[in-house]
């Protein structure tokens, strides 16, 4: 048995209903070079295809694998916060069961984090189109650009970091309380809470995840991206009332785009509401966060009935 120590990273992987993608996935995800002695955790959400038989077949013999089988369905970020509790290494990666890493991927992140002694790198994620299989061996383009950014939460509010393309200093990433599990999709909400607490950061331009033919995931709901999106911004502006003013303005104009978004969707003339002007302002010179709008508008994402919200949230890693 490993020690602590010993793991440089800990990958945690959600799982619900992803057959046909895992047998690439998992080729990629167990061919990652130069790691010394990696972790995998993977988390079921009661699926109910042959997911967890695939995941147990394919890593049979592999050191340091955590399969846990869970008897119900809880939704994507308390899962993930299930396997970040029980990360043992330095770094964690996170996936989506449908996501493929590219094989040298994981090595250049690990060597960033490193090199610049920052707790949180992240890359870039393409959507393919193609058949998993056609991905599995595929490795990162180069040359690159890297951006250091010293402070982690600007860097994440001025950047794109989305789609799971991280590594996070586990020390870090459990001080942040992982996921927000009062929002559904982690996305957003996972860089915005570890950069909170993070030493510096990274973003290359180079694609870290390679996302394969999409097959009914939950991109394909608009009104629960942008709910997620607000939601990640919002919590995070009540939560932290005393971080610095540049980013509080750069929070609330991300909160306030996602609201505008909403109302762009569902509003039969929406550029004569207030939504609008708010959003104009806000994109020309972002304001100081007015809690009273941000609860308005809060109210109407919390009146929409076809998204989907973490029912009895499973555990908070700060608890």
């Amino acid at each position: 048995m490993s020690t602590d120590t010993d793991i440089d990273v800990s990958f945690v992987m959600t799982v619900y209903n992803k057959e046909y993608y895992l047998p690439s996935v998992l080729k990629a995800l167990l061919g990652q070079t130069g790691l010394k002695n990696p972790e995998f955790i993977f988390i079921d959400d009661k699926s109910s295809d042959q997911s967890v038989a695939i995941i147990k077949q394919m890593t049979q013999g592999v050191p340091n694998v955590v399969i846990v089988e869970n008897q119900d369905n809880r939704g994507i970020s308390p899962r993930i916060n299930q396997g970040i509790s029980l990360a043992r290494g330095e770094f964690v990666r996170m996936m989506d069961s449908d996501d493929i890493f590219p094989l040298d991927s994981t090595e250049i992140l690990l060597d960033l984090a490193r090199k610049h002694n920052v707790d949180m790198v992240y890359g870039c994620f393409t959507k393919t189109g193609l058949e998993p299989q056609k991905l599995e061996k595929e490795m990162t383009v180069k040359p690159f650009q890297t951006k250091v950014y010293t402070n982690a939460l600007l860097g994440v509010l001025n950047g794109r970091f989305t789609r799971m393309g991280q590594l996070i200093r586990t020390s870090v990433l459990k001080q942040a309380g992982g996921a927000d599990e009062r929002v559904f999709i982690q996305d957003e909400s996972i860089p915005l809470r570890a950069a909170v607490y993070a030493h510096g950061a990274i973003k290359i331009d180079a694609n870290v995840v390679l996302v394969p033919k999409e097959i009914g995931n939950f991109s394909g709901n608009k009104l629960q991206l942008d709910n997620d999106r607000f939601m990640a911004y919002y919590y995070a502006i009540v939560d932290h009332p005393h971080l610095e003013d540049k980013a509080m303005r750069l929070m609330y104009k991300r909160a306030v785009s996602a609201y505008w978004k909403l109302v762009r969707k569902t509003q039969k003339c929406p550029y004569c509401t207030r939504a609008f002007i708010l959003y104009l302002r806000n994109k020309i010179a972002p304001a100081y966060p007015d809690l009273a709008i941000l609860q308005e508008m809060k109210a109407k994402f919390d009146a929409l009935d076809n998204v989907r919200r973490v029912q009895n949230p499973l555990w908070s890693l700060e608890s």
